[in-house]
């Protein structure tokens, strides 16, 4: 059986926390399907899977290809800082995208709210790592990316078919959260063996 994606970060994200050295903690539940154990906050996936109002059946003609740069998020030229640095980039986007007018004029208020509370925690976690805001493709390309989603909004009024196809091609993004998160383990791994090594 399938392990769902959001367990399988969960995986990654903690493997990694035990692991790491980045010299910060890397953004825990927050980004994921599972409750924080102290807390039972429930994480941004859930949360986005619970804001669904319009069955997506419904919406089959507001279906749009966004072109999510795949190729460029997972390239082999992606380093560690520029991976924090695009998933600084992701987040802050989707926050932005989430806490405008049309977005409380179309979704669950409190659903809504504890989402962007989980998105901002993500964000200041993420800044703690050192996100650094570089000039590069990866960056770009999510800033275009996103601004088609934009884009796509206005032009469809902010109708609640639209924002589910929005809604859903979010959820879709975060598997390349899970990438980079697989990356960063990668990189950091790699170092720590590095040093065993060298003793």
């Amino acid at each position: 059986m399938a392990l769902p994606l959001a367990f399988l970060l969960a995986l990654v994200v903690l493997s990694c926390k035990s692991t790491c050295s980045l010299g910060c903690d890397l953004p825990q539940i927050h980004n994921l399907d599972l409750a924080t154990p102290d807390t039972n906050e429930e994480g941004t996936w859930t949360l986005l899977e619970k804001m669904r109002r319009t069955p997506t059946f419904s919406c089959l003609n507001y279906r749009k290809d966004f072109a999510f740069p795949q190729e460029q998020m997972e390239g082999e030229q992606v380093q560690k800082a520029q991976a924090v640095a695009v998933l600084h980039e992701m987040t802050q986007q989707v926050f932005n995208l989430f806490s405008t007018q049309e977005a409380f004029a179309a979704w669950n208020k409190t659903l809504l709210d504890t989402f962007l509370s989980g998105l901002y925690q993500h964000l200041g976690d993420l800044k703690d790592c050192g996100s650094k805001q570089v000039e590069m493709e990866p960056l770009r390309a999510v800033r275009k990316y996103f601004h088609r989603i934009t884009v796509y909004l206005k032009e469809k009024k902010y109708l609640p078919c639209a924002w589910e196809v929005v809604r859903a091609e979010i959820m879709k993004s975060f598997s390349s959260s899970a990438n980079l998160f697989a990356r960063l383990r990668s990189m950091e791994w790699d170092l720590v063996q590095q040093g065993n090594a060298s003793h």
